[in-house]
């Protein structure tokens, strides 16, 4: 018997992001805690980060794995924002904010099905 499912916490905001403002949510795959957002100014991107801080090394090695990162930017009197860490963030030294990773899934996904045995042509 399949277990019941549970709604999630109140205070997660299950809707789509509309803006770079970070919003705490689930991974629906894995359901690790994320931060989503649209990050970028024109063609924004749907992101999910994982919500942990890295370290230089730690941002190094997200980036050898092939991971992009974000620079969160928490402000005492402005709502926080997520923002693409592109070459030339990088390249202009250590950031004062914080800096985020991509959410990576630790969850395996699940294999494709196979199709049913039958004639292969619709003709």
């Amino acid at each position: 018997m399949p277990a019941p499912k549970r709604n999630p916490p109140t205070w997660l905001d299950t809707s789509a992001p509309q803006s770079d403002r970070p919003r705490a949510q689930q991974c629906p795959r894995c359901r690790a805690p994320v931060l989503r957002a649209l990050a970028g100014r024109t063609a924004a991107v749907d992101v999910r980060a994982d919500p942990y801080p890295l370290g230089l090394a730690a941002e190094l090695q997200a980036r050898l794995a092939g991971r992009f990162t974000y620079c969160l930017r928490l402000h005492p009197h402005l709502p926080p924002r997520l923002l693409i860490r592109d070459r030339w963030h990088i390249a202009g030294g250590t950031c004062a904010h914080l800096v985020v990773a991509d959410h990576h899934c630790t969850r395996a996904t699940a294999p494709a099905a196979t199709p049913p045995p039958g004639p292969d042509r619709l003709f």
